[in-house]
């Protein structure tokens, strides 16, 4: 394997497990065995590869998991601090502040009066709706990491790639599902701070490939949306979600990663009038 992929798979694994464990006290002994690093070099490699150290991102996943919270649910102050992981809200609130520039309750204020006047501006609009409420059952998937702006040309190279690897494991590309996922929003996280995972399912597609990374997708209750058309305007049907049926819904928002499941795309229909993207939105069951 090429250095350089080396690297490339080795922090991608590092990167997965800090998203999912940023809220818990950070294993050395475990990202070093994830990195085949030693933490100190593992420190400089990662920070080299995205121009921020182990501890900042993982304040970052703090604090941006913590505003998500603050859009989407009403809980405590307090118990959003212990929930990214802080022990006192003290604490949690100077993180918050240092990132977002405002106190979490102002931003929650901020957030309220952003969402009022948008959706003072559409009130003579129809409500929008969920197309259904589904259970996404555990998927297992080869996945590729893409760091960066969500809406430039660079994510489309990524997946070009990644299909032409998976097509030379054996993996079906033109049948198998494919997705995103979205570990990052746009109105939360900086421009080119996005984490996108391109992801392919593989349930019964054997990889002993330990270039390529396989992960399971676990099971989780989604609010189902659908966006017709190019990726460039998938932005509008963000918007309609976030200023039309996030305050009219019951459904409680969970702060876990969105999906994108490209059901017709660019390898199945030629137009991108006809492309068909389902935004899945993590919902508390």
């Amino acid at each position: 394997m090429e250095t350089k992929e080396f690297y490339k798979h080795r922090l991608q694994q590092v990167v997965s497990y800090l998203r999912t464990h940023y809220n818990e006290k950070i294993s050395i002994v475990t990202l070093e065995s994830l990195s085949s690093f030693s933490y100190r070099n593992l420190q400089r490699v990662f920070k080299a590869f995205y121009n921020e150290t182990i501890g900042a991102y993982v304040t970052r996943l703090k604090v941006e998991n913590a505003a998500k919270i603050l859009m989407y649910t009403p809980k405590e102050i307090k118990l959003i601090a212990e929930e990214v992981g802080y022990a006192d809200v003290f604490s949690f609130s100077k993180a918050f502040k240092k990132h977002f520039g405002i106190s979490p309750s102002k931003y929650r204020d901020k957030k309220e009066e952003l969402f009022q006047k948008n959706t003072e501006i559409n009130k003579e609009i129809m409500p929008f709706f969920e197309e259904k409420i589904t259970v996404l059952l555990e998927k297992r998937v080869l996945y590729t990491t893409f760091k960066g702006d969500y809406y430039s040309t660079d994510l489309d190279s990524v997946w070009d790639e990644f299909i032409i690897q998976a097509e030379r494991l054996g993996v079906h590309v033109d049948t198998t599902e494919s997705f995103g996922i979205i570990w990052d929003e746009p109105i939360i996280s900086e421009k080119l701070s996005y984490h996108y995972d391109a992801c392919l399912v593989i349930d019964d597609v054997e990889i002993t490939n330990a270039k390529f990374n396989v992960k399971i997708i676990t099971e989780e209750t989604y609010a189902v949306f659908t966006h017709l058309g190019s990726y460039k305007s998938i932005g509008d049907t963000y918007d309609k979600i976030f200023s039309k049926w996030l305050f009219t819904t019951s459904y409680e928002i969970l702060e876990k990663p969105f999906l994108e499941f490209y059901t017709l795309h660019e390898g199945n229909t030629t137009h991108e009038e006809d492309y068909k993207t389902e935004i899945y939105i993590p919902i508390k069951g």
